[in-house]
C-alpha cells in the first residue's frame, strides 16, 4: 500500500489532522511518523481516531514498556523485557496473530524509538524486525498500523522507503478560541477570580497572541496569567509572549530582543521606507487579512556601513508592536552533516511559532553567500541558502523576514529575485537634512535640546555644506561624535569651566576623526552604481 516514502501536510487543525490520519490507517499504511513536541496531544488523537474505526490501540515506550491507553501495561507485568524494542516488537506480532484482535484492526504506537533504530552502534536486530512487522502489514494485508511518535526525523535508510511522515499541527485561531472561552468559563464560575467584561474581545486578542504555541504552552501561560493576580484581562496576554521568549530561547540560534522603549521616529531620515513600512504594517493586521491582503514576506535594507539598517530593525518592530527576533547564522551552521540545514528548518519553525513577529537576519551576506563563495564546504552554504529561499518563496505565516547587508557583492542573485522580498532598499549616506534629524534625536537622548547648540552649525561640521551633499557622517558617526563632545564637556565641567555642551566640544571632537565618507569614496561610487539597477532608494532622491 505504500511503495516509496512520501510526506503528508495536513490541513490545519486537530479535526483535519485526524481526518488525515484516519485515511492513512484506512489504507493500511505500514509505518507512520508523527512529527510533534505534543506528545500527549498526538497520542489522544490517535486514540480517538483508532476508536471511531473500533481499532485496538498497543504502545511502547522504553520506561513503561508495551502499555495500552487506559496505562496498563501488556504482559510480564510491566517488568524490564517489554522496555527493550524488540521485544515489544515481538508482542505486537503477536497480538496480529490473534485472529479476533486482527479482524477489529491494530495500532500500534513507539515513543522515541530511534535510539534503538538509528544509532550506528545500536543492535541491528530491531531496524530489520520493524522491516518484518511493516511487510507483514504490507504483503500479508494485516489490519493494522505501526506509529512512530518523535519531536526529530532520524530515519534509518533501511527504513525511509517505508515510512510516511505527518506533521501534527499547532492549535489554529479557532481551536485556541475555544479553549480560551472554556477557559474562561471555567474560571468564572470562582468568585476569587475576577474576568475582564469584554470576554469576546479578550478571546480573539489571546487567540491572536497565543498562535505558533503547543496547546501544553496556552495552558500554561493561561493558568499562570491567573494565579499571578486572581483575574483575568488585557495585561495577562504578557503571559503569552513570555511564553514564546522561553520558546525562542530554548532554540540556541535566535535571540528575543526588547523594543519597549523604541519608536519609528527616532530613525533619522529614510522617509521612503518609512514610509513604505507604515503602508506594509496593514498586511500583518486582522484587518488587513480579512480584506485579503496578502501576508508580507520582507524587505532587504543594503547599503553604507552605519547608517541605520540594524537599528531600522529595532524600530520597525517597536512600530508594528511585534516581537524581534534576531537569528544568528553563526550558530545555523556546524560540522556534522546535514546538522546546517537541519539548524535553519529549526529556527524557520521557531520563528513560526512566535508568529506573527519581525525575524531579523543581520549581514545576511555572511551566512547566505552567492554560488563559489565558500570553497570546500561540501555544498552545506549552498543548501542551507536552498532551504532558506525555498521558505521565503512559499511561506504563508507572518513572519516579516528584515534582512540587512553591507557588501552587496556578496549577495546571491537568487535572494534579490522577485517573490522573496517584498521590497530591496538601498541606505545612502544622510543628507543634510537627515544628518538634522539624527542630530536632533541624539540630543534628545543625552538631554542636550535645552543648552542653546546651533543646530544649523552642527549640521554643517558633520558634512558637506550643502542642502543636497552625502559626503558627511555617517548616522553611526554622529552618535559617537555626540557621545565624544559630551565626554570633552563633561571634563571641562570638572575642572570648573563653563557647564554645558558647546560647539567647540564638536569641533574638538571632529578633529581627530576620519570619516567612513573619506576612506571609502570609491567603494560608495560602487555601492551607489550598484543600487542603480538593483534597489529602490530608502531616502528622497537629492
Amino acid at each position: 500500500m505504500n511503495e516509496g516514502s512520501m510526506t503528508v501536510k495536513p490541513s490545519s487543525g486537530a479535526r483535519a489532522f485526524g481526518y488525515d490520519l484516519e485515511r492513512l490507517l484506512r489504507a493500511q499504511v505500514p509505518l507512520i511518523h508523527i512529527n510533534t513536541y505534543e506528545e500527549s496531544r498526538a497520542f489522544d488523537l490517535i486514540c480517538r481516531t483508532a476508536a471511531t474505526l473500533d481499532r485496538r490501540v498497543l504502545a511502547w515506550s522504553t520506561s513503561r514498556g508495551v502499555f495500552n491507553p487506559q496505562g496498563e501495561t501488556a504482559g510480564h507485568g510491566g517488568t524490564q523485557p517489554l522496555a527493550d524494542l524488540l521485544a515489544a516488537l515481538q508482542t505486537f506480532d503477536q497480538a496480529m496473530a490473534n485472529p479476533r484482535a486482527a479482524e477489529h484492526g491494530l495500532v500500534f504506537v513507539l515513543f522515541d524509538p530511534y535510539p534503538y533504530l538509528a544509532d550506528r552502534n545500536a543492535n541491528p536486530v530491531y531496524r530489520r524486525k520493524l522491516r518484518d512487522l511493516t511487510a507483514d502489514i504490507r504483503i500479508m494485508g494485516r489490519k493494522a498500523n505501526c506509529i512512530i511518535l518523535s519531536p526529530t526525523l532520524d530515519i534509518p535508510p533501511e527504513l525511509e522507503h517505508d515510512v510516511t511522515v505527518v506533521d501534527l499541527p499547532l492549535p489554529t485561531r479557532s481551536e485556541i478560541r475555544t479553549y480560551v472561552r472554556h477557559f474562561i468559563e471555567e474560571i468564572s464560575q470562582s468568585d476569587k477570580i475576577h474576568v475582564a467584561h469584554d470576554v469576546e474581545d479578550l478571546v480573539d486578542r489571546f487567540a491572536e497572541a497565543a498562535i505558533g504555541l503547543t496547546q501544553r504552552e496556552i495552558e500554561n501561560a493561561l493558568s499562570y496569567a491567573v494565579v499571578d493576580d486572581l483575574s483575568f484581562d488585557r495585561r495577562d496576554i504578557e503571559q503569552i509572549f513570555r511564553q514564546k521568549r522561553q520558546t525562542v530561547r530554548k532554540s540556541g540560534m535566535l535571540e528575543f530582543l526588547d523594543t519597549d522603549t523604541i519608536s519609528l521616529d527616532q530613525l533619522g531620515g529614510l522617509d521612503r521606507f518609512k514610509e513604505w513600512i507604515e503602508r506594509r504594517h496593514a498586511t500583518l493586521t486582522q484587518n488587513g487579512r480579512d480584506f485579503g491582503l496578502a501576508v508580507p514576506k520582507g524587505v532587504l535594507l543594503t547599503g553604507v556601513p552605519g547608517c541605520g539598517k540594524s537599528w531600522s530593525a529595532k524600530c520597525t518592530a517597536a512600530s508594528w508592536g511585534l516581537p524581534l527576533i534576531r537569528l544568528d547564522m553563526g550558530r545555523v551552521y556546524s560540522s556534522l552533516v546535514g546538522a546546517s540545514e537541519e539548524h535553519m528548518r529549526h529556527a524557520i519553525q521557531i520563528a513560526e511559532t512566535v508568529a506573527p513577529c519581525v525575524l531579523w537576519i543581520d549581514e545576511i551576506e555572511k551566512g547566505l553567500t552567492r554560488p563559489g563563495q565558500h570553497v570546500g564546504d561540501s555544498g552545506v552554504s549552498m543548501r542551507v541558502l536552498g532551504t532558506f529561499l525555498t521558505w521565503m518563496q512559499e511561506k504563508t505565516s507572518p513572519v516579516f523576514v528584515f534582512a540587512t547587508a553591507n557588501e552587496t557583492r556578496q549577495l546571491p542573485p537568487e535572494l534579490l529575485r522577485k517573490g522573496r522580498f517584498d521590497g530591496v532598499f538601498f541606505v545612502d549616506l544622510p543628507n543634510r537634512a537627515e544628518r538634522r534629524e539624527i542630530i536632533t534625536i541624539h540630543l534628545t537622548r543625552v538631554n542636550r535640546m535645552g543648552d542653546g547648540l546651533d543646530i544649523g552649525a552642527l549640521v554643517t561640521l558633520s558634512g558637506d555644506a550643502t542642502a543636497t551633499s552625502r559626503d558627511g557622517m555617517t548616522g553611526a558617526e554622529i552618535a559617537a561624535w555626540v557621545d565624544d563632545a559630551m565626554l570633552l564637556a563633561y571634563g571641562r565641567t570638572m575642572t570648573g569651566g563653563d557647564l554645558g555642551l558647546t560647539l567647540a566640544d564638536f569641533e574638538a571632537a571632529l578633529a581627530d576623526t576620519t570619516l567612513l565618507a573619506r576612506m571609502r569614496a570609491e567603494e560608495l561610487v560602487e555601492l551607489r552604481r550598484w543600487a542603480d539597477s538593483h534597489a529602490r532608494r530608502a531616502s528622497t532622491v537629492d
